[in-house]
């Protein structure tokens, strides 16, 4: 067995865990991609020497970025996923009475390779064979410079703002999103740890706030996503969908028999609820 070392944050800091079994090593056209096994965190999926999602604890991570906005938008039809090339963000989208959803994802061979040594992230590829799953293989910020057909859902499931993903994280990215968003419609975002990546959620929140969306963050903790809370992006058209009705949402999650592991509409609501350092460390943005 090796040693994995990842350095993170301009490497002030650093996580590891012991490979049992390198499952796959390639160069993509667009990332370094590993995919290997551990007795902590079953498979995992690094890309550039970075954890992006491992089987033990990914459905804390896709479940709350995925049920927040599609249970707070009141009518999800048609839903936009940004990234989320293993599947999991798909796969949760799909437990929903929805109508269509289109999966935006730069580099097919981490879609292939999820399928073939993740399958539990994406139903072992049949989430891609649901007539209401439309697969993208494209750069999302040149698809939505052409895509006319407009979203009750948005949701950026991507890397961190490095590299090809960078732009991601860019008002003008922010800008193509809510062009595409319909009336009452809602976006999630992947903010980063915010104890160890505090620019990171500010300048989204204003970037989104610049739009003139209502935009707040909102909470979850993922153990391998090193440095404790992790901040998700919300933002919505409509300020009216901000104040979480527990009791709406739960009549919706019971109805649809939706099974989850982590999200209810109980945590729906407490994520909202910041710790105050972490309202101290947003104060900066001009949501506050």
């Amino acid at each position: 067995m090796t040693k994995f070392i990842e350095a993170l944050h301009g490497a002030d800091a650093f996580q590891g865990f012991e490979i049992q079994r390198l499952l796959v090593e390639k160069q993509t056209p667009f990332q370094h991609l590993q995919i290997v096994d551990t007795a902590k965190f079953g498979r995992v999926l690094l890309l550039d020497g970075t954890v992006q999602t491992t089987e033990r604890d990914e459905f804390m991570y896709h479940e709350m970025l995925v049920h927040v906005p599609m249970f707070s938008c009141p009518d999800p039809k048609r839903v936009l996923i940004v990234g989320g090339g293993d599947g999991g963000s798909l796969r949760e989208v799909l437990k929903h009475d929805i109508e269509h959803v289109d999966m935006v994802e730069i580099d097919k061979e981490v879609v292939d390779l999820c399928i073939e040594h993740m399958p539990q992230l994406n139903n072992a590829g049949e989430i891609y064979n649901d007539p209401r799953a439309n697969l993208v293989i494209e750069d999302a910020f040149e698809y939505l410079k052409h895509v006319e057909q407009g979203y009750d859902v948005i949701i950026s499931d991507s890397t961190d703002p490095v590299g090809a993903a960078e732009v991601l994280f860019s008002e003008r990215f922010y800008r193509l999103i809510e062009k595409q968003l319909r009336p009452d419609g809602v976006i999630a975002l992947q903010n980063g740890v915010v104890f160890l990546q505090p620019d990171e959620p500010r300048k989204v929140l204003d970037h989104l706030t610049n739009l003139g969306l209502h935009a707040r963050c909102y909470t979850t903790v993922v153990p391998t996503y090193y440095g404790g809370q992790m901040t998700l992006g919300y933002a919505t058209n409509n300020q009216t969908l901000l104040p979480v009705n527990t009791q709406q949402i739960n009549a919706r999650w019971q109805n649809q028999a939706i099974l989850t592991r982590c999200y209810t509409p109980e945590l729906h609501a407490a994520s909202f609820v910041l710790p105050k350092w972490i309202e101290e460390t947003l104060a900066g943005s001009s949501h506050a």
